[in-house]
């Protein structure tokens, strides 16, 4: 018969499984565009990327991965590795003509779908002005080993291992 200690180890034991992270990472692209009177016309754009924790802090963020759009052409992929995963994940992004993402996805080191979404935009008329804002958003585990997703300060600890667009 087991004793007490050791069946309150062994509870213990189970109840202390290692959860994985719950990461999200945002594509995101805008632009405006006035027409203004003697200034003449103004317009901009942004795109970003980002990788949030489950306490929604960035653990990873570059407007320019790779010093490229995170969205770019047909389909834009990327691979990160660092200290949040044991194998490199990959990123990619499928953007409209705008720049707008239309869609993304995470994969892990074997091509396995870690999760996927479609984009969202949304275009507003204000007066002479036009802004659209657009993300895709997709919500995927940093790891099963454990492994906790430190923040990033400027010298890693995630980094882009692989670039290509189409």
């Amino acid at each position: 018969m087991p004793s007490l200690y050791n069946t309150l180890l062994c509870l213990m034991a189970a109840s202390a499984t290692v959860n994985a992270d719950v990461l999200r990472v945002v594509f995101s692209s805008g632009s405006f565009s006035t027409i203004s009177g003697t200034v003449g016309s103004e317009n901009g754009h942004y795109g970003g990327f980002a990788i949030i924790n489950d306490e929604d802090v960035a653990i990873y963020s570059n407007p320019t991965p790779n010093n490229y759009s995170p969205c770019l052409g047909n389909t834009r992929h990327f691979t990160i590795e660092g200290d949040c995963w044991a194998t490199p994940r990959t990123f990619l992004c499928t953007a409209a003509f705008n720049g707008s993402p239309e869609s993304c996805e995470v994969q892990d080191g074997n091509g396995n779908i870690l999760g996927s979404s479609k984009g969202v935009s949304d275009t507003t008329f204000i007066g002479i002005a036009i802004g659209t804002d657009s993300s895709c958003v997709v919500e995927f585990n940093s790891d099963d080993s454990g492994i906790a997703c430190p923040l990033d300060d400027g010298n890693g600890p995630l980094h882009v291992t692989e670039d290509s667009a189409t």
